[in-house]
């Protein structure tokens, strides 16, 4: 009987879940339509303008959020611009091919014509590396990865200084910075081999006498033969106690065990008592013979769910407060017991001798 109830419910949280899903996603889609849009707008105003430096950067985040050709293509233009000549020209084919999956024939026409007016503009840069080059060898161009592919082959790139760094496990690292700025220039780095270098050794921290004179820890010249060795005296000697000691940590225990444990047992019962009382809730009026005994399962589950609620209201914070770990208190040293001795104690109505042990 209330195998019906929970299939429902399952269905139910499964909807449920879709929906905020899908009103979520339907918001944050809308929230990025509109700053795409803004953007757009702030970045077309500023190239009317002549502000390309800060159009660029308002174009590629609007493509981000929402990527459009007439944005690409509005992007390409900037960077021409701008004398970004590789980053417009590989634009203007993107636009030229986004176009064309669109079937916007005449964009694809003014973007490939775009393109091929800059190809006679471009700067290429050619990075070579010795046919013996280790197997792990990495190559970067301006901290970008630069693949074997890619070696040999006159790259286009952005007129401007290019930095190509070349690195390999226990080799000597290599850095060459190059400027490339005239029109159709063509610049080559060739890596050289890299020499064998070993790990970089941790500087010798020099260490002071007791003269105040310096004197390095490691790589010193041996003594000649003969010659007295120098006198370090104490102050080269390690020094004990320098470093303070750090105070123990307190001992920790819980404030009640007792406490915990019941809380722990009256949350779990409460637990079970909301779950049957939910189950019981649901399963209300799932029979057509509801109207016999619908209103006593009701009654029952509600009763359930409330006596669940106290038990979990109560048992939750018994937990807690229990489960709390607290300094354990060192025990009071009882007062020293004197040794046993036995005096004789005279009064005006008592004579007599009196002991502790």
């Amino acid at each position: 009987m209330t195998s019906l109830p929970l299939q429902h419910l399952g269905r139910l949280l499964a909807l449920a879940m879709f929906l905020a899903a899908l009103v979520g996603g339907g918001r944050d889609a809308r929230a990025d339509t509109a700053a795409a849009q803004a953007l757009f707008d702030a970045a077309r105003q500023l190239m009317a303008q002549g502000k390309y430096a800060d159009a660029c950067p308002k174009l590629e985040e609007s493509q981000r959020l929402d990527p459009g050709i007439g944005t690409q293509f509005n992007l390409a233009t900037c960077y021409e611009q701008l004398g970004r000549t590789a980053s417009a020209w590989s634009t203007f084919l993107e636009v030229a091919g986004a176009a064309k999956a669109a079937g916007q024939v005449e964009r694809e026409k003014v973007a490939r014509q775009r393109a091929t007016a800059l190809e006679p503009r471009l700067v290429r840069l050619t990075i070579t590396a010795p046919a013996d080059a280790p197997a792990d060898l990495q190559v970067k161009r301006d901290g970008a990865p630069v693949g074997r592919a890619q070696w040999g082959i006159p790259v286009p790139v952005d007129p401007g200084k290019h930095t190509i760094e070349a690195s390999a496990a226990d080799r000597a690292p290599f850095a060459k910075t190059v400027e490339v700025t005239r029109a159709g220039a063509s610049e080559t780095v060739a890596i050289p081999p890299l020499p064998a270098g070993a790990p970089a050794r941790a500087a010798a921290q020099p260490t002071t006498g007791a003269t105040g004179a310096a004197r390095p820890t490691s790589g010193a010249a041996p003594p000649a033969s003969g010659a007295a060795p120098p006198t370090t005296g104490a102050a080269l000697a390690p020094v004990a106690g320098g470093a303070p000691t750090p105070p123990a940590r307190p001992l920790m225990r819980r404030r009640s065990k007792g406490m915990m444990v019941t809380g722990i047992v009256l949350t779990s019962l409460g637990t079970i008592a909301l779950l049957g009382g939910g189950l019981a809730l649901a399963s209300e009026c799932s029979d057509p013979e509801c109207e016999t005994y619908g209103e006593d399962e009701g009654g029952a589950g509600a009763a359930l769910v409330v006596g669940g609620l106290i038990f979990a209201g109560v048992g939750i914070p018994l937990a807690i407060v229990g489960g709390r770990l607290v300094p354990v208190e060192p025990e009071k040293k009882k007062a020293a017991a004197p040794a046993s001795s036995t005096e004789l104690v005279l009064g005006p109505r008592y004579a007599g001798l009196r002991w502790s042990m």
